[in-house]
Parts: structure tokens; C-alpha cells; sequence
């Protein structure tokens, strides 16, 4: 029951934060829906761990918590790769600014000259 309330707590928490995060415009209504929905199925799923249960043997797996276990590495592995191409597209744009002020200061030393 202990880890039920502090899990609860939590969630509040972030859940706040997403909203948040949407008052200042970090994220948008979609991106907001999809983390607060998350965190409602967390709660969800840690006062009602026998749903786990259940979905766990539709897919063939013993225990719920199994299941929670791989579909969360599936989507972390996920999100790191999402991160990773985005962050390979803000270095190639960023070196592109960089490389196109570089040559636009050069061009403007040799017409002062």
C-alpha cells in the first residue's frame, strides 16, 4: 500500500510538471495528453497490478510485471533512438549555421579591406 501512495504522489508530480511544461510552451496539447495519459497508466497499473496480469497472458507471458518490464525497455530503446536522430539533425544544422556565418564574417572582412 506504502509503494502504491508514494507511486501516486509521484505521478501528481509529474504530471504537474507536463502541464507545466505546456503553460510555458516547452510541449504542445498532443505531447501533453500522451505524458499525462502515461502517468495515469502508471497510477493505473500500480493500483490495479492484475491488469498486468491479464495482458500479460494475452501475449504469452507469465507475470505482469514481466510484460511491464519488456514493453518499457521496447519503448526506453525506443526513445533513446528517437533522441539519438534528433540530436545527429541538431549537430548537422547546427555545424551548417556555424559554417555558413564563418563564411558570411570572412566574406564581409574582405569587403571592408
Amino acid at each position: 500500500m506504502m509503494l502504491q501512495i508514494l507511486i501516486t504522489l509521484f505521478v501528481f508530480f509529474a504530471i504537474s510538471r507536463v502541464w507545466l511544461r505546456y503553460r510555458d510552451g516547452s510541449i504542445g496539447v498532443l505531447g501533453t495528453a500522451m505524458w499525462t495519459l502515461l502517468w495515469l497508466l502508471i497510477a493505473g497499473v500500480a493500483w490495479w497490478p492484475a491488469v498486468t496480469t491479464q495482458l500479460a497472458h494475452l501475449v504469452g507471458v507469465k507475470r505482469g510485471v514481466d510484460a511491464v518490464v519488456y514493453l518499457s525497455i521496447v519503448v526506453l530503446l525506443y526513445g533513446l533512438f528517437r533522441l539519438y536522430v534528433k540530436l545527429e539533425f541538431i549537430e548537422h544544422e547546427l555545424t551548417s549555421l556555424v559554417r555558413n556565418l564563418a563564411l558570411r564574417e570572412g566574406d564581409r572582412g574582405r569587403a571592408q579591406k
